[in-house]
């Protein structure tokens, strides 16, 4: 027994050092495709009931309903990226070029002192009791980091399109191959896995349900708040209705702030700059139309989804974003599914088990024990 033991012994620890080392050597290599490939397993995960009827509908030929739904997802993807994003570039730039002479120091002295106080004479006055006369240098002051801040965003998207690019044709050529053998790759992995088939059954099925429900609610909500938006940033006449947009869609992101966030801001613009009439429209369209729309859809769209609390959905698409950018939107989500699918498994599969055990080998109570009244109960 001992030099079989031992024999095991020699055996097993080069084997583990070997696949050890394979296992670095395939990390490194793969490593910079890992929150690609999630964000592909994610979305066929997602499009597997899909594909499976499109295969079915086409007899057989799984390729080419593959090859249809990669390229449904370029179509829907890319083109209104490319559009938007051409769009978005030129209003952010005219933008940026219509800021930078009103945010001069001349430029906010004589709309303080001349323009504010012709319109709104009353108002400025208060203003100007209530500020001390330092309104002016901390409003300049504010809004040149502003215009810095935005400059440099602008700089550093143009710096990442061309990797966006390159990221977006990897992450085809996965969907293609994820929703072609998906089914064989997970036989295979399943033939590695120590969880039981109801275990793995759970997980996917949860994991499905949540990336669902935190991709409608955290970035389909807010494209839908966004479209909203730029109607209305068109109709009352806003420089740059795009531009705001986008940045309704990411405010649409923050449950404590929303919407309001841009759509305040843009209806004061109009109240003071332009028009008093187009203010009040702005605010009343985003008070009723804009931010109501949260409400309206998420009902319709989240059927069947996994219900998960807002701050934990919000959390894990901000800090996805924070750690791994744009791929961090279902990255996040993928990750917190995770966890919640181990803390349920833990909870009704390994807690159950432990607590099954415990009663199973606790010994019983025996009648006479049952009869026999404690000794602090025995009346004197």
């Amino acid at each position: 027994m001992v030099r079989e033991g031992l024999a095991n012994w020699r055996v097993q620890v080069p084997l583990a050092a070997c696949l050890l080392l394979v296992g670095l050597l395939a990390f490194l290599v793969f490593r910079y495709f890992l929150l690609t490939f999630t964000v592909a397993g994610s979305v066929a995960l997602i499009l597997a009931p899909v594909q499976r009827r499109l295969t079915r509908k086409l007899g057989g030929y799984s390729s080419a309903a593959a090859g249809l739904l990669v390229l449904g997802c370029t179509v829907v993807l890319l083109l209104p990226l490319i559009f938007f994003g051409v769009i978005l570039t030129q209003q952010a730039m005219a933008a940026f070029e219509w800021m930078r002479p009103h945010l001069e120091p001349a430029a906010l002295e004589k709309l303080w002192r001349e323009t504010l106080p012709a319109r709104y004479p009353f108002l400025m006055a208060w203003v100007r009791e209530s500020s001390g006369g330092t309104a002016v240098p901390a409003a300049s002051e504010a809004l040149g980091r502003l215009t810095t801040a935005v400059n440099g965003f602008l700089q550093l998207a143009v710096v990442h399109f061309v990797t966006g690019l390159m990221d977006m044709i990897v992450f085809m050529m996965m969907l293609f191959f994820l929703l072609r053998d998906g089914a064989q790759m997970r036989d295979v992995l399943r033939g590695v896995s120590p969880l039981t088939r109801g275990q793995e059954t759970e997980i996917i099925d949860h994991l499905s349900k949540t990336v669902k429900g935190v991709l409608l609610s955290m970035v389909i909500v807010p494209v839908a708040q966004g479209i909203v938006a730029l109607v209305g940033f068109w109709v009352f006449g806003v420089p740059s209705p795009v531009l705001l947009s986008v940045f309704v869609f990411f405010a649409a992101m923050i449950h404590l702030i929303g919407t309001p966030l841009v759509w305040v801001p843009t209806g004061l613009y109009l109240f003071f700059w332009a028009s008093p009439t187009k203010g009040i429209g702005m605010l009343l369209y985003g008070a009723l139309v804009i931010s109501t729309m949260d409400n309206i859809i998420k009902p319709i769209i989240l059927k069947g989804a996994a219900q998960i609390h807002a701050l934990l959905a919000f959390l894990s698409v901000l800090g996805g974003l924070y750690a791994f950018g744009a791929k961090g939107l279902i990255a996040g989500p993928v990750i917190l599914s995770l966890v919640l699918s181990a803390y349920r498994i833990y909870r009704y599969d390994i807690l159950r088990w432990r607590h099954e055990e415990e009663d199973a080998s606790s010994p019983a109570l025996s009648d006479a024990t049952l009869r026999e009244p404690a000794p602090a109960l025995r009346s004197r």
